[in-house]
């Protein structure tokens, strides 16, 4: 799953990725994981490796060709089609929408704010397109429009974001900014994920917060900081992230904290994700001030 490469590692399999298709002297336009690749984008499932992902209009301009897969789509459109590095590669808006089929809710949140991220397109062009084009699994993709929240660092972090929103944890400010405090070489602090009214964050801790040193230390910091000055932080892993009742568990930690903050009870009740996406519940109503 290309969901925690870094910069380097994404321009690798770019180059690698273009460099593969015109050996294959692929003809036709490029889709799925192999344009996202071309793209340098991250992306929320598991790929083919071995597999070269094209878009065709109807079966009978389908190429058999070995590590060829071709996909059908009757409403391709000639606008829908780039032509990058000599490749015919889908437009990254046609892209996101062609995989919604094959994709749930969280994975189409994820896909959508890591694209932005990558300055593939803007939320605007994205939600304006994805209304008016026909596509499988469009009733998802505008549930997945409702619940994008612009300035997420990592698909790990949105994963983790959905999940606490929809075990009941309010609407969280991304990346937020500590005030009036800092790192001793001057640098802000930062949670990736916040209720700043109630001293509530959690942290993301990929591996490399672990295995490299000066990371390790900036979070020993960073914790100790937080704590002296109030802050509850939760430090998430992938498992957590995996893990139901871990997730379930977190969920009520921020549960307790808020009702012996504010003397409320917060409702618990666990939300599918389409659930969450209507905008006629409690959730958007009691969301956190300054998001």
């Amino acid at each position: 799953m290309n969901m925690t490469r870094t910069q380097a590692q994404l321009n690798d399999v770019r180059a690698r990725t273009i460099r593969q298709c015109k050996e294959a002297h692929i003809t036709q336009p490029l889709c799925g994981a192999t344009a996202l690749k071309i793209y340098g984008s991250e992306f929320p499932f598991t790929d083919e490796p071995d597999k070269f992902h094209v878009m065709v209009r109807d079966a009978s301009h389908r190429r058999r060709a070995p590590h060829v897969k071709a996909h059908t789509w009757k409403q391709l459109e000639p606008t829908d089609i780039l032509y990058t590095e000599g490749l015919q590669v889908l437009s990254p808006e046609a892209a996101a929408v062609t995989l919604a089929g094959t994709l749930n809710i969280m994975q189409q949140v994820m896909l959508l704010e890591a694209m932005v991220r990558n300055q593939l397109f803007t939320f605007p062009m994205f939600a304006d397109y994805a209304h008016k084009r026909t596509f499988h699994g469009k009733k998802r993709t505008l549930a997945a429009l409702k619940l994008y929240q612009d300035g997420s660092a990592s698909m790990t972090e949105t994963a983790l974001r959905l999940e606490l929103n929809r075990r009941g944890v309010p609407r969280l400010v991304l990346n937020y900014v500590v005030p009036n405090v800092w790192y001793p070489n001057g640098a802000p602090i930062t949670f990736d994920l916040a209720l700043p009214e109630m001293k509530i964050a959690w942290e993301y801790q990929g591996d490399h917060h672990r295995t490299d040193k000066a990371q390790y230390r900036r979070d020993a910091y960073k914790g100790n900081l937080a704590r002296s000055k109030n802050w509850t932080l939760f430090d998430v892993t992938y498992d957590d992230l995996r893990n139901q009742q871990r997730l379930n568990e977190l969920a009520l930690q921020a549960a307790v904290i808020i009702a012996q903050r504010t003397g409320t009870v917060p409702r618990m009740d666990i939300l599918t994700l389409q659930q969450l996406a209507d905008r006629r519940r409690v959730f958007w109503k009691r969301s956190s001030s300054g998001t």
